[in-house]
């Protein structure tokens, strides 16, 4: 068993307080403590004079030798950075996603550090958000699944849409610091458009994430009439608590979609938009 960073943060916090004599411990801590150290632990803690608390110190050090235990693990780090402290990387604060994003462009190429690319179909790049020049784009465009990401080039676009960032989602809990980062930083003349599938949770996603001002889907017509038979029912109940929240949104600019969503119980994912080349429209 090796120490996690709630653990050293712990430990830390009481070696730096030099009038505390009792470490409240349980859990891995605790355990940590008893098999590596011969400690009585009282029902509270771990009761130490100035002395034996000291020699804890040392001796967890002598097992974690680049670490000093009264400052601990510097934070917002990255794993390259911690590995320097500790032999367990992962305890780093920033996780490669971070500060990163999926992308590609549509109607320009991409301008990285001074240096034009013109992207292959299919292809895409794995950039930070600090090196990304967001003054050659009109719009960003975020597209919730990976594959139809890969496939941007396939999606059939009824009107032009101006040059834009074609930025990945990212995964739920991913949703991607770095994502989060783009947008925080983004600036105001640029529009943000969701792209995500046809059904509740698509549609929250386009409702809670910061900046999002449009929509791409299919034509209310489409909708009614070619994409009902392509609607996953149990998708769509179990998505009961997106249902509540999106039932309670009014005045939006895609209101109408959503509408038909909640009239037709509806749950149409993106890869169908692409196998039908689907017209789509920008509502927003």
């Amino acid at each position: 068993m090796e120490l996690g960073k709630s653990e050293i943060t712990a430990l830390s916090r009481f070696f730096r307080d030099e009038s505390k004599l009792l470490l409240s411990s349980k859990g891995k801590l605790k355990q940590w403590l008893e098999q590596n150290f011969d400690l009585y632990h009282n029902g509270k803690g771990f009761v130490f004079d100035a002395a034996s608390k000291e020699q804890l110190r040392s001796e967890i050090e002598l097992s974690y030798p680049r670490l000093n235990m009264r400052a601990g693990l510097p934070s917002e780090q990255d794993r390259i950075a911690i590995s320097q402290y500790i032999n367990n990387e992962k305890l780093a604060d920033i996780k490669p996603s971070d500060h990163h994003v999926l992308v590609k462009s549509h109607n320009t190429p991409l301008i990285i550090a001074g240096d034009t690319f013109h992207l292959p179909q299919g292809t895409s790049l794995r950039l930070a958000v600090d090196d990304i020049d967001f003054s050659q784009f009109a719009s960003i465009i975020i597209v919730e699944n990976l594959d139809v990401f890969d496939v941007w080039h396939k999606i059939n676009l009824q009107h032009s849409i101006p040059s834009s960032l074609i930025v990945y989602r990212g995964h739920e809990h991913a949703t991607a610091k770095g994502l989060k980062l783009l947008l925080a930083t983004l600036p105001n003349n640029i529009a943000v458009i969701m792209f995500a599938d046809l059904d509740p949770k698509g549609l929250e996603i386009a409702l809670t994430t910061e900046r999002v001002i449009g929509v791409l889907a299919p034509s209310i017509d489409d909708i009614n009439k070619l994409l009902l038979a392509y609607s996953q029912s149990a998708v769509f109940l179990r998505q009961h608590s997106s249902v509540t929240y999106i039932a309670q949104r009014q005045n939006i600019a895609w209101q109408g979609v959503l509408e038909c969503v909640l009239q037709h119980k509806l749950a149409v994912m993106q890869q169908v938009f692409v196998a039908l080349n689907m017209p789509l429209i920008c509502y927003k």
